[in-house]
């Protein structure tokens, strides 16, 4: 009988790894973002903190007048450019019979109307941006108040009409608080913590240094006057500084404060809002020494207020240095706003996130970029009341499908007047809330139409095509999948990494294409089929 033939199997082999497409693709978009970091960082200087977009404000002055068809003059003042504040952007509208002119004097810059034939209720316009960032002083604790000073700074010792440094109560004043003795620094500790702790007034005119004193109470203008008295008093020069408080929205307030002359610098002091040696980016100066705000011709029944808008641009350092290698100076140049520069960033992050959650964690969306664009439009309302407008909208396209379903619509008609009821629902939530005085809910016509359109539809569709159970379980993984994006696409520290080095962009596509290759146990399956899986580890 024959043999049986065996045929002969060959010893496994080892398979040695070889660079696929996918991996020459990943190293590729992971290999040019560290280049392009280093580059940056170690040849161009870039530093994260410069990186920061800043606030810049725009300051409007609204002005009018009666000329009654005579020569009238007004003056006001304008920001000079230092180490605290840069302006720009200075614009001026008037009537044609008013001539407009600057001047600069000393540390002040004044800006002037005149006409020799002004008309009856005469408007003017005057409007500047300005960049300000906050300084602060550290004394030196041992520093003596000098025997003399230059001229051009002893005149700031001098008594005036309304800082009356000789008068005796001011004299008695600051013997009893024995600011007359000690460094420098604590002189003038002694002198904040008094006015400091005078009484608050609102502002009615003028009020000099002795009325402050008297009253133990005053506008900021007294206040800051009694600080100088007291100052000059002790020996330390001190002049007034006027200006703005930067706040968003309407006033017709300005504001004083007081610099001290220390150790060859001008120092600030605000009394008012208890800043030592420290002014506030919000504070904005116009001019230095005891002015009024604005000078003008009598009898013109005068009036003005100022309205103070702010947006975030590039910090000045960009501007200069990083102008050719950074998107947030592209955006400045071409005068787009860096809320859309926000949103143009930071949406394929946000697809990451929601490719993440359905392919590693499982969650179920209506689509890979809806739950981004809803995190995108979501910046102007705030997250919970963001979510809170999709499901008011969400909840009336519903209400409308199950009112017309009825009617048996072909599909187009259905869907344009699911749409016509996205943008009645928007509008209307946003008078109620506006009447209700909620604010943000208000900002929910800010969501894009077409976003909002998109969304409705998915959950129409889904409703029809699978039924309810599936359509709540794909919005519930929506909204859930909206906050992660908005978590992440409103960080400024993405926001600032992702403007300053935009090559992220290639780490976020190596990302998807590991991703687009995941084949391993999604999150949910594992708690879905975890009694299984217990059971099969038992044997």
């Amino acid at each position: 009988m024959p043999e049986a033939i065996i045929p002969s199997v060959p010893p496994p082999t080892r398979r040695r790894w070889r660079p696929t497409a996918v991996g020459y693709a990943c190293a590729g978009f992971l290999l040019v973002p560290l280049v392009l970091f280093a580059y940056k960082i170690f040849w161009l200087d870039y530093r994260m903190g410069e990186l920061l977009p800043t606030t810049q404000y725009r300051v409007n002055f609204e002005m009018s007048l009666d000329g009654h068809s005579q020569r009238v003059r007004l003056r006001t003042f304008s920001p000079m450019n230092d180490a605290h504040q840069i302006m720009s952007g200075e614009e001026s509208h008037a009537d044609e019979a008013f001539r407009f002119s600057t001047d600069t004097e000393g540390s002040n810059r004044s800006v002037s109307w005149e006409s020799a034939s002004a008309p009856e209720q005469a408007r003017i316009r005057y409007s500047f941006s300005v960049l300000t960032k906050t300084l602060e002083y550290e004394l030196d604790r041992g520093l003596l108040v000098p025997e003399s000073y230059p001229e051009s700074i002893a005149k700031e010792l001098r008594p005036t009409d309304n800082i009356q440094v000789d008068h005796p109560e001011v004299r008695a004043r600051l013997h009893e608080l024995k600011a007359d003795e000690g460094t420098l620094s604590e002189r003038l500790q002694k002198i904040f913590e008094f006015t400091a702790g005078l009484g608050t007034r609102p502002f009615k005119g003028m009020t000099d240094a002795v009325t402050a004193l008297r009253l133990g109470e005053a506008s900021c203008n007294g206040k800051s006057r009694l600080f100088a008295a007291l100052a000059r008093a002790s020996g330390i020069p001190a002049r007034l500084v006027g200006g703005l408080l930067l706040s968003v929205g309407d006033k017709r307030t300005s504001h004083q404060w007081v610099e001290a002359y220390i150790g060859g610098h001008w120092v600030p002091f605000d009394v008012t809002n208890r800043h030592f040696a420290r002014l506030p980016a919000q504070h904005l100066v116009l001019y230095r020494g005891d002015e009024a705000l604005f000078s003008h011709t009598a009898d013109i029944n005068f009036n003005w207020s100022f309205s103070t808008s702010s947006k975030l641009v590039p910090s000045p350092r960009v501007r200069e240095t990083f102008r050719a290698f950074n998107v947030w100076s592209l955006f400045d140049r071409l005068n787009l706003p860096f809320s859309l520069l926000k949103t143009v960033l930071m949406l394929p992050l946000g697809a990451l996130i929601v490719v993440f959650f359905r392919n590693v964690v499982g969650v179920p969306t209506f689509g890979t970029f809806l739950p981004a664009l809803l995190a995108a439009a979501a910046a102007e309302t705030g997250p919970f009341w963001g979510l809170v407008s999709v499901l008011i909208v969400s909840g009336a396209v519903v209400l409308a499908r199950m009112a017309i379903q009825h009617l048996r619509l072909l599909h187009s008609p259905t869907l344009a007047i699911l749409l016509a009821v996205v943008v009645m629902t928007m509008l209307g939530t946003s008078f109620v809330a506006e009447h209700l005085g909620l604010e943000q809910l208000a900002r929910t016509s800010y969501f894009p139409v077409a976003v909002m359109a998109i969304a409705s539809e998915r959950l129409y569709l889904t409703l029809v095509e699978q039924g309810s159970e599936p359509a709540l379980k794909h919005f519930a993984g929506t909204l859930l999948v909206v906050l992660a994006c908005y978590t992440v696409m409103n960080s400024l520290a993405m926001q600032v990494l992702v403007g300053g080095f935009p090559e992220v962009l290639l780490l976020i596509v190596a990302a998807n294409i590991y991703l687009g290759r995941w084949v391993g146990v999604r999150v949910f399956e594992l708690f879905r089929f975890r009694g299984l899986l217990r059971a099969e580890g038992a044997r």
